[in-house]
């Protein structure tokens, strides 16, 4: 799971992310939690003025498709905060591997992630950008 590029991330969204990662720390504070890969990506993010985050970058409230590149299946979600995941209704949870994996990245952008049955590869081939600022 090694970074291909900086990830650009709302300032709002990033004290929110990091807020819910320490109470989830100190809750369970052994290493490895659901957390940690989030917290990676935090640190190197690019922050931006919420409005300047370009339309093409996923951030918590998109809808993004995204292409596995190993079985060529493209599969379309909204990312959410974990308390609005379902599935049923494609909403993924920032904290789920594949929320994780595309937080922050574009429309074009090739992502390799550690995923439950092993690394993945994807690429997002389409970002539509929040509608509401509360998901």
């Amino acid at each position: 799971m090694t970074p291909l590029k900086t990830i650009i991330l709302a300032t709002d969204e990033h004290v929110a992310l990091n807020n819910r990662i320490a109470e989830l720390a100190r809750l369970s504070p052994k290493p490895g939690g659901i957390w940690q890969d989030l917290r990676e990506e935090l640190a190197r993010a690019h922050l931006v003025l919420p409005q300047l985050v370009p339309a093409e970058v996923v951030r918590l409230g998109s809808t993004f498709s995204v292409r596995d590149l190993d079985s060529g299946d493209l599969d379309s979600f909204t990312l959410v905060w974990p308390e609005h995941a379902d599935i049923e209704r494609s909403r993924i949870s920032v904290f789920a591997p594949l929320g994780t994996a595309v937080l922050g990245y574009a429309v074009g952008d090739e992502i390799t992630w550690r995923m439950p049955g092993g690394p993945r590869r994807f690429k997002l081939e389409n970002v539509t950008p929040p509608v509401a600022a509360n998901v």
